[in-house]
């Protein structure tokens, strides 16, 4: 009886220290995993704070952000190679639109019209300038130098990706299906280019570019053609009339109208019916 009494004493002397023990080490393992989260979740914050600043000032942010969050190394990257690295996602997704557009071809080839097969062939082609013109900036953009002309060449050839995307969805009615199934990729390629010339300002020495606007194009683009009065020397005296009179004085052939007042609703069906080799304007 005695050895029980006393046994049931020591059990509960003991009964203090274990839980102590149990709390002690249950808190240990808690900070070694809160320990080993906080590395991760401070490089998380970090891209996320670096993604937010290079696309600061974009149209499409969400898009810009959530590209830049998958470039490995982002905070240690310069802003060319924040701008190549956008530049060449979307290449891909050009890439994408491309094989898009073959595919619907393939598929749907006996239930396209004339229309729009040409459509697609052009879309096609535009496809092919954009990855090239694309590729230009990213080559532009590993020069560490940047110069006028190279500043001014960037924004043209981006310029020139964003337009061939509107290009190619001109030549497809606007409630067609065929536009319906490659409008979405085409509009996020457009607001890719979008957000890379506004972060084309952010690279070293480009405000004072961008700032230092000229009157004319032949200071803007001097590596380009020779300018005379505002236009490429290659342009006619009749040519250069004939683009600086009023809309009052110029005769038209056609009218182009999507509210159907004209006598075509689209460019393309326009330019369909145009002669080959014509003198007129």
């Amino acid at each position: 009886m005695y050895n029980l009494r006393r046994r049931t004493k020591l059990l509960l002397s003991l009964l203090p220290t274990s839980a102590l023990l149990l709390i002690l080490l249950f808190s240990n393992t808690n900070l070694r995993n809160s320990n080993s989260n906080t590395p991760k979740t401070h490089v998380h914050n970090h891209i996320q704070l670096a993604a937010h600043s290079a696309c600061q000032d974009t149209l499409y942010k969400d898009l810009c952000v959530s590209t830049l969050s998958t470039f490995p190394d982002l905070t240690t990257k310069s802003v060319p190679q924040i701008i190549s690295y956008t530049v060449s996602q979307t290449v891909s997704e050009v890439q994408a639109s491309s094989s898009n557009c073959t595919g619907i071809i393939k598929k749907q080839f006996k239930k396209l019209n004339a229309l729009q097969q040409i459509a697609l062939d052009d879309c096609l082609e535009l496809f092919d300038d954009t990855i090239g013109e694309l590729q230009e900036v990213i080559s532009d953009l590993s020069i560490k130098k940047l110069t006028s002309n190279r500043y001014y060449e960037l924004k043209t050839l981006l310029s020139g990706a964003m337009t061939n995307q509107y290009t190619c969805l001109d030549g497809f009615n606007d409630t067609g299906i065929v536009r319906q199934e490659i409008e979405s990729r085409l509009r996020t390629i457009s607001q890719h280019v979008s957000n890379a010339l506004v972060m084309l300002k952010k690279i070293p020495g480009a405000l004072k570019y961008e700032n230092s606007k000229s009157s004319t194009s032949s200071e803007m683009f001097p590596e380009f053609v020779p300018m005379k009065n505002g236009f490429p020397t290659w342009v006619s005296s009749k040519d250069r009339k004939l683009l600086q009179s009023g809309v009052n004085g110029t005769k038209y052939d056609l009218v182009v109208a999507k509210d159907g007042t004209g006598n075509f609703t689209t460019i393309s069906e326009a330019v369909d019916v145009a002669p080959n080799s014509s003198v007129t304007r």
